[in-house]
């Protein structure tokens, strides 16, 4: 070989390694500069990670320590996507605390906080502990199958609620043959108290009044009707800015005039047959009713995501129009016969009056709760009666990247440019270079 084209070789070569050497260098330097730098970029879809200004403003009024315990596997995605939207939280307020635990190396905290399910979330302060469950954090349009990361807002909603001072209490009535909490509303129970509601029995018969602390009373599936002063009773805490869930059990006594009585009052009628539907039922049983959703605030979620409900055996409701009360129904039926009605009324000590009527109990039993959305209904009602709680409207964001719309002659255009032009761009460049070279 000719020593000189030899030498010619060497040198271009070890050019080549040095400007090689040297661009790695540079993109090293680079990069180490950017992460000492305070500020990130959130390059996902949708800006997983970026939180909103309603999130910011939320965060910056935490002035407690909040610990938040994620029991998944640490390198899972969700976990990352979990740890990454943690970081700007921090940023925000370093009161919070975040630890991904290992369900599979961690039995012991598993049974400690009762977790039924991976990437459950349990958010503490020095006053309570709620958990935040998988599907608030991953949401699925049931219908499309499309997901959403909800993180931000479910963990800062949680956030806000361990914070807050209040704590809603809900009485269950008993003494009339209703569902017991202990028994048929056991999950039920548990579901209330892990969003952090404090849930307790009272016998109406033997004390005859409310109790002041009461922020929600449940009267579900009595048997026995309640005496005209149980009903003067309830009346009166609801026209004292009372809130009433009443559900009626239909596979049991249903000759309940004056519970029926206090429902008409405000302005719903229980009728006694029972609802069927052949379009939209559960297996083919078209007493076993599948609703379909209003716009009521109280199915909101349930509508987002297309999750459906079961509700068997319900008694037909009507509405009656009642001066100064605002009706709406919830559930209904395909033939548009309500399911469950609302009833609400402003008073003038700033207050409202507030009652859910649902035709059947029974979908909150054991057996049928957590059956498709059936306790987002109790959850969805939560939050309507809580009317005074910082509730955050933050929209879930998308995993699914929106599709590429290609308008008139987009399509060629991108074709010829991608296809055609820069490979050949390509090939002439590189031939330039070989045949410049072969000169030298």
């Amino acid at each position: 070989m000719n020593k000189n084209k030899l030498k010619k070789n060497i040198k271009y070569g070890t050019n080549s390694i040095i400007f090689t050497s040297a661009v790695i260098g540079v993109v090293i330097l680079i990069n180490l500069m950017l992460s000492s730098l305070p500020f990130k970029l959130d390059l996902t879809h949708g800006k997983l990670y970026t939180l909103s200004d309603e999130g910011k403003d939320a965060l910056k009024h935490i002035d407690e320590e909040i610990e938040i315990l994620f029991f998944a596997d640490p390198s899972d995605n969700i976990s990352l996507d979990i740890q990454e939207l943690y970081k700007n939280m921090k940023e925000i307020n370093n009161k919070i605390s975040l630890e991904i635990i290992n369900p599979m190396k961690n039995p012991s905290l598993v049974n400690e906080y009762q977790i039924n399910s991976m990437y459950t979330s349990v958010v503490s302060s020095s006053k309570r502990s709620i958990q935040v469950p998988s599907y608030d954090l991953i949401r699925i349009n049931y219908e499309t199958g499309e997901q959403y990361f909800d993180g931000e807002a479910a963990l800062i909603q949680a956030i806000l609620d361990v914070s807050d001072e209040d704590q809603n209490k809900i009485y269950i009535i008993e003494g009339h043959g209703e569902f017991q909490k202990d028994v048929e509303l056991s999950l039920l129970s548990s579901f209330l108290e892990q969003k952090g509601v404090l849930v307790d029995t009272y016998s109406l018969p033997s004390q005859n009044e409310i109790p002041e602390d009461a922020d929600i009373i449940y009267i579900l599936g009595p048997q026995f009707d309640y005496t005209k002063e149980e009903i003067n009773t309830i009346k009166n805490y609801l026209d004292n800015g009372g809130k009433v869930f009443l559900a009626f059990d239909s596979f049991g006594e249903n000759n309940l005039p004056n519970l029926k009585e206090l429902s008409s009052s405000y302005g719903i009628n229980v009728k006694d047959n029972i609802l069927t539907d052949d379009k939209s039922n559960y297996s083919g049983d078209e007493q076993t009713l599948i609703p379909l959703y209003s716009s009521h605030s109280i199915v909101e979620r349930l509508n987002e995501d297309n999750i459906a409900t079961i509700i068997p055996r319900a008694l037909e409701l009507s509405i009656e129009e009642k001066e100064g009360i605002t009706n709406e129904v919830v559930l209904k039926t395909s033939d548009d016969l309500p399911i469950a009605v609302t009833a609400e009324k402003d008073l003038d000590n700033n207050k409202k009056m507030q009652l859910l009527v649902i035709g059947n109990v029974f979908f909150a039993h054991n057996e049928v709760i957590s059956l498709a959305g059936n306790s987002e209904i109790f959850l969805g009602s939560l939050k309507w009666f809580d009317n005074d709680a910082y509730i955050l409207n933050i929209p879930p964001k998308t995993y699914t990247p929106e599709p590429i719309v290609l308008v008139g002659n987009q399509g060629i255009l991108i074709f010829i440019v991608s296809v055609i032009l820069i490979p050949l761009s390509v090939f002439l460049l590189g031939g330039l270079i070989y045949f410049r070279r072969r000169t030298l």
